[in-house]
């Protein structure tokens, strides 16, 4: 018995020994090991070079595999990366718009009739402009034909036209441009403002739940 108990205590001991050395071999010093571009593997220090654009398996020294250290991005994957994350942040930044949109939307219009009014008291606003610009386009066209016809009987009687008459003449001439591209810029908002109300008809049904039917016409100013 004192023989069998001795054998114990030894065997115990023994295992109190080796347990820090086999926990510092399952936590301490690892073998690298990986493969290069040319497919030969190496081991050891020497794996950290040699395997630099590589995947790196970290093993104990019992060869049992503890960690891997995936091979690090290329310059090609590195743009991808950050053209993805690119992408996502203007995603993000979409969705937020429409979002606010969204809530302006509904918090602007309770039915898709007020959204109808709105847009043809918008249409008919700019309509309006476009006819009043339109009247002093003509009288200012009626004025430089007047003048450019004075102008016509001078040089026809032999006499040069006068510099005052010339100066009327081009500042006429400015006039007459300036508003008729008044009215081209008029005529594309208003383009402009029955699309987007179009837009805003459509994507109101949308978030009611509603079918999204035929376009309501605009009304003829």
């Amino acid at each position: 018995m004192a023989r069998h108990a001795i054998t114990v205590s030894a065997l115990v001991l023994a295992l109190l020994a080796a347990g820090p050395a086999l926990a510092a071999d399952a936590k301490g010093a690892r073998i690298k090991k990986c493969q290069d571009a040319q497919g030969r593997w190496h081991y050891g220090d020497e794996a950290a070079d040699a395997c630099a654009q590589s995947k790196v398996i970290e093993l104990d020294t019992r060869g049992i595999k503890r960690n891997v250290i995936d091979a690090p991005l290329t310059e090609a994957e590195l743009k991808a990366r950050a053209a993805g994350l690119e992408e996502a942040e203007k995603a993000k930044k979409l969705a937020e718009q429409q979002k606010r949109r969204d809530d302006q939307l509904l918090a602007t219009y309770a039915v898709e009739d007020d959204i109808i009014l709105s847009r043809d008291r918008k249409l008919a606003d700019i309509d309006t402009q476009i006819k009043s610009s339109e009247s002093t386009l003509a009288s200012l066209q009626k004025s430089l034909d007047r003048i450019r016809a004075q102008a016509a009987d001078e040089q026809r009687g032999g006499k040069p036209v006068s510099e005052q008459t010339a100066k009327t003449i081009a500042a006429n001439e400015a006039q007459v441009a300036k508003h008729r591209t008044h009215i081209d810029e008029l005529k594309k908002e208003q383009e402009q403002t029955r699309a987007q109300f179009q837009t805003d008809i459509e994507r109101f049904r949308q978030l009611k739940g509603q079918s999204v039917a035929a376009p309501a016409p605009a009304a003829t100013p």
